[in-house]
């Protein structure tokens, strides 16, 4: 079932790029992102009401929210937003194949979740290695804003990362839709203002195309995929998670040559296959201490496991 989820929630946001793409050529980013965001807490917070959801309560808890707010939330969308105005919506998928890349190193660092073994090391090597082929070509003009592009896609996936790290150890145990109501509200605080001081969002006027594409992307690739995104994160590891952005640049590749006739050069492609082939080295090599935690809790009293799970 967690695998299920994932897939369903990498085809969502594999569908985002191509969305943020389209909006972005009519519309500011902070906008793009101030509208994503201001529909998708309204939605949530219906959703909320209808199924009769406690509200969520408690300095400390709002306290995570704001966090998440800008790690989840405000800080990747501008990011990604911005950096998609100057490379293809294909390559912003890929990019974000950095996200579990970033998320074991932080989690061997900063949590017992996962640990970095010799085949997740080279797993991790071979996809900094995918990434730098697609960004090397750029690099070698200087800092043009193709490349300044890519770098804050590959920000934004770090920043992904560390969020998914913190909700892991400060959410468990609340209602997936309330924390995504409360990330949702967060990071609209932090980026409706910015909207107003560095761009003029009631002054817009975007074509149907663009107004469909951001509709779909504030329900469907924000509301619905948060959602299942919390749902995994409380099920999973960290890790697991953000492993749903292997998914992603596949789906990302496809729609925007599909729709947007973006370039699928062998540079690209060697490039997806040395991130998808760090996928599969990090994803087989398992994870050491939750078969010994496993092994430990088959060891315990029946009443004690119990209590764990």
């Amino acid at each position: 079932m967690n695998l299920l989820l994932l897939l369903i929630l990498g085809s969502i946001w594999g569908t985002s790029f191509l969305f943020i793409k389209i909006i972005v050529g009519e519309v500011g980013p902070l906008t793009l992102v101030s509208g994503r965001l201001m529909t998708a807490t309204l939605l949530i917070w219906l959703l909320l009401h209808l199924r009769r959801i406690p509200v969520p309560r408690g300095r400390k808890l709002w306290t995570t929210y704001a966090v998440l707010g800008l790690l989840n939330g405000a800080l990747p969308y501008a990011l990604i937003s911005w950096g998609e105005q100057y490379i293809a919506s294909g390559w912003a998928a890929l990019l974000q194949s950095m996200t579990p890349i970033f998320t074991i190193l932080l989690a061997h660092l900063l949590t017992r979740d996962d640990r970095i073994t010799a085949p997740k090391a080279f797993g991790v090597a071979l996809g900094f290695g995918g990434i730098g082929v697609l960004m090397w070509p750029e690099l070698q003009d200087g800092l043009s804003a193709s490349f300044l592009g890519m770098v804050a896609v590959v920000a934004a996936a770090a920043s992904y990362a560390l969020a998914s790290i913190f909700a892991r150890r400060h959410l468990q145990g609340e209602a997936p839709i309330a924390s995504a109501a409360g990330q949702f509200t967060m990071g609209l605080a932090y980026i409706l203002p910015l909207a107003f001081i560095f761009e003029r969002p009631l002054t817009i006027s975007p074509s149907w195309t663009a107004l469909g594409s951001w509709i779909t992307l504030s329900v469907l690739g924000t509301v619905v995929a948060y959602i299942l995104y919390f749902v995994l994160l409380e099920r999973t590891s960290a890790t697991f998670t953000t492993m749903v952005t292997y998914i992603v640049p596949i789906n990302g590749l496809i729609l925007g040559s599909l729709i947007l006739h973006e370039p699928l050069s062998p540079m690209v492609l060697i490039s997806l296959g040395a991130v998808l082939g760090g996928v599969l080295l990090v994803r087989q090599s398992g994870d050491p201490d939750r078969r010994r935690q496993q092994g430990m809790a088959k060891k315990r009293p029946p009443s004690v496991a119990k209590h764990r799970l």
